[in-house]
């Protein structure tokens, strides 16, 4: 197929492998949207530095990807060697992709030449064909997903929400199958609900955080091969329709751009479309990964109203390494400030699940809600330092909100990470010392204890223990400490080491 602009680099001894999909992408690790046997296309941003090219191709050699096609990079004008070696040494076929062709067409051609020869009626795949061209707009490939496959199906943002769809799914479910899909290895996955609700998960979108779902009330595992094509030619459709969180207006990014100068007019909200006049909040994130951090505040000012028979009036952009967002109107006044609070909670509680262990962390702070233009850059300065005193996890993402501007977290953050650190040693340390050698739970009974403001019965219930084991386990965190929980500023001393865990 010369059309496609392929110049075979290495791996001319594997010309006999086949190749059964095509997936574009530039996730460093992809092997949770592969699932072997893939021609892999790559424009190569994940490529920061000559080491990352191994261990890149490692990832595609560990999912059974067939080859690689590298191109299309502003940077490079030819593949770099560091990944001609390493596609040489773990002996994966690497084809270098010329850069006037597109990694959209070449998809679709060799999955038209994969659609022929997996099809023994040539009418039918034809017009199936046809639909998918002509289908124009998310409801008609949802319709075309209940003619093809005879099923409901329901597309998910990656906090659960719904976003197109006619598969009922109550809020719990939906936050229940967005959390076994960020903790699968691979999609799809299969999720079964109450041990009788079976549902099929389908990635859309190529970066865990900002891909959404496609969910399918049938079990994938069962299907025949070509039911499965069809699945996934349809996801990719998906993605195609879906707009890209990260791609942002031109007028949300020149909006944010000027709050984050102090320049903000009534000029401006307007041409972004926010109203003037009425409440204004303004939600600061920071932190890494980027694609994290821009999805739950999107999802942040997204989420929480949509049963308002007006959707509410927001901008969000990413400026610098901070992404900042303004929910205006109803939305934004104080009055739904719990409801914002609540889901802004949720998302980053979800999001959190979607990078267990991953690098770096997301801190987003929320501003008290102002009434003018002129108040913006103040409520910017305020979510900024709110935002400082979230404590996220690795990996996870901590939502802040004023209240904590008043609390022990505002002086946790004025004191020196290295002082935090000998403070939380000295104190938890005999604890931590004493559950790994014994295998026991004093340091997590402690938490759950101080949580329940030290009620003996609350933490008994909470943790399904008798009381009397809870006195013990107290009284030998008391020996371990030389804290007395009965003394409030030991008590103190505690719970602050603790919020440092």
């Amino acid at each position: 197929m010369p059309e496609l602009g392929l110049t075979l680099v290495s791996g001319k001894h594997h010309l006999d492998r086949e190749i059964r999909w095509v997936v574009p992408t530039d996730l460093h690790d992809p092997r949770r949207y592969l699932s072997g046997g893939e021609l892999v296309l790559t424009g190569m941003m994940w490529r920061r530095a000559e080491a990352d090219s191994d261990a890149y191709v490692r990832n595609l050699i560990k999912a059974g990807v067939t080859a690689l096609g590298a191109g299309d990079h502003p940077e490079f004008h030819a593949v770099p060697a560091d990944l001609v070696d390493a596609c040489a040494l773990h002996d994966l076929p690497l084809f270098a992709v010329d850069a006037e062709v597109a990694f959209a067409e070449i998809t679709e051609r060799i999955v038209q030449r994969l659609s022929v020869g997996r099809s023994g009626d040539l009418a039918s795949l034809l017009d199936r064909h046809r639909r998918l061209i002509a289908a124009d707009g998310i409801g008609q490939i949802l319709e075309l997903i209940r003619a093809e496959l005879g099923m409901e199906c329901l597309v998910l943002s990656p906090s659960g929400r719904a976003l197109r769809g006619g598969l009922d799914l109550s809020d719990a479910d939906r936050s229940a199958v967005v959390a076994r899909a960020h903790a699968a290895e691979r999609l799809p996955v299969k999720v079964t609900l109450d041990r009788h609700r079976c549902y099929s998960v389908f990635g859309i979108g190529s970066t865990i955080h900002t891909g959404r779902f496609l969910v399918t009330d049938d079990d994938h595992t069962r299907w025949p091969p070509e039911r499965r094509l069809v699945a996934e030619q349809l996801s990719a459709l998906l993605m195609l329709e879906l707009d890209d969180p990260a791609q942002r207006p031109a007028p949300d990014v020149e909006l944010i751009g000027a709050l984050r100068e102090g320049r903000v007019d009534e000029h401006l909200m307007r041409s972004a479309g926010l109203p003037v006049g009425g409440g204004c909040t303004v939600i600061a994130a920071v932190g890494e990964p980027a694609a994290l951090r821009e999805v739950v505040v999107a999802e942040a000012v997204a989420g929480p109203f949509d049963n308002l028979l007006q959707p509410p009036a927001a901008v969000w952009a990413t400026v610098g390494d901070e992404t900042v967002a303004i929910l205006a109107g109803p939305a934004g006044s104080a009055d739904e400030r719990p409801r914002l609070l609540e889901w802004a909670r949720h998302c980053a509680a979800v999001l959190s699940g979607a990078n267990p262990g991953g690098s770096g962390a997301v801190s987003v702070g929320l501003a008290d809600p102002v009434r003018s233009p002129e108040g913006l850059r103040g409520a910017l300065e305020q979510a900024r330092h709110t935002a400082a005193l979230a404590q996220p996890r690795a990996g996870g993402v901590d939502i802040a909100e004023p209240d904590h501007l008043v609390s022990h977290r505002m002086l946790l953050a004025a004191v020196p990470p290295d002082v935090s650190r000998a403070f939380r040693t000295r104190v938890l340390d005999p604890l931590l010392e004493y559950d790994a050698r014994h295998r026991s739970d004093l340091l997590p009974t402690l938490r759950r204890f101080l949580e329940c403001d030290g009620s003996w019965r609350q933490c008994a219930l909470s943790l399904h223990l008798h009381v009397n084991t809870v006195r013990y386990r107290m009284r030998r965190v008391e020996e371990l400490t030389g804290r007395d929980l009965r003394n409030p500023l030991d008590r103190m001393d505690l719970a602050l080491a603790v919020s440092l865990d």
